[in-house]
């Protein structure tokens, strides 16, 4: 539209953009840090530590969790109680995720002590156990609750949790939840004893046991110079108490449980348990760090 006396004259039109001038030194730049990245990351995955479980798979943890039972054990072990390794046990019973399967390996060690030790002995369990391992040994308010903890690293840890009055302590050391791994027995058998401590023999002979099926358990004390061992009879018929006859049987053990049912006594560094229920028996003899 024009007005009368005045002549129309259309915008020009806008300056086309600059172009870009290519930068080949940025270019450069940029797939060099996208390169240094990716290596940091490959490096870290290598040599940074984990920092959550699933970042080691279970055959990575099982080397932890073999050291931190055979500290343990030898933190555990004194002449006033006896100690019982127990064997490797898996459990599958754990995930990852919602859709990621994972396992668990643990093994325990058992303390048994006098009446009125539960206390003093996870306090001293603690004190013995690594230094690394920051070990704590707390109670409830009401001094009825005790318990034990210890990071033994790579997210292994040992924990315990007994009343006041216990007899029997279950220390036990756990991996927690991992990835599965190939190559790892998952079902491992009990291995066959070759050789039968002297203590294990005395005692059943004189509860009229068979060594015959005995099974063992080992691990390393650490340093690696010793290996503990626990050997366990197979069951076999047992008097209805067991005092009467252990009692004549034991000169210079140091006796530190001796009910009914159950026995525990020491001679020289081997640990003798022997416990019975439901018309049978089974002996234990583990000879430990010491």
């Amino acid at each position: 539209m024009t007005v009368p006396g005045y002549q129309y004259h259309p915008a020009a039109p806008p300056p086309a953009p600059e172009r870009r001038r290519w930068r080949p030194w940025l270019t450069a730049v940029v797939a060099a840090w996208a390169l240094a990245l990716a290596g940091f990351a490959a490096w870290s995955v290598r040599h940074d530590p984990p920092t959550v479980p699933e970042q080691r798979t279970i055959a990575q943890a099982l080397p932890v969790l073999a050291r931190a039972t055979g500290s343990l054990l030898a933190a555990a072990d004194a002449g006033t109680r006896t100690v019982t390794l127990g064997e490797l046990r898996f459990d599958r019973d754990c995930a990852l995720t919602p859709v990621r399967e994972g396992v668990e390996a643990s093994r325990e060690v058992s303390v048994r002590v006098r009446a009125g030790q539960a206390p003093v002995t996870l306090e001293e369990i603690a004190r013995a156990l690594p230094a690394g391992y920051a070990a704590t040994a707390r109670h409830n308010a009401a001094g009825t609750r005790y318990g034990l903890r210890a990071d033994a690293g790579e997210f292994v840890g040992i924990e315990a949790t007994a009343d006041s009055d216990a007899r029997v302590l279950s220390l036990r050391v756990s991996t927690g939840c991992r990835p599965l791994a190939d190559g790892v027995d998952l079902a491992p058998t009990p291995r066959a004893a070759t050789e039968l401590p002297a203590a294990l023999t005395a005692a059943l002979r004189t509860l009229n046991g068979s060594p015959a099926g005995a099974t063992s358990t080992e691990i390393a004390c650490p340093g690696g110079a010793r290996t503990a061992r626990t050997v366990t009879s197979a069951e076999f018929p047992a008097p209805a108490d067991l005092g009467p006859v252990l009692r004549g049987t034991v000169p210079g053990a140091v006796v530190v449980q001796a009910d009914p049912h159950d026995w525990a006594y020491r001679t020289g560094d081997t640990s003798v348990v022997v416990v019975e229920g439901e018309g049978t028996a089974r002996v234990s003899a583990t000879t430990g760090c010491g």
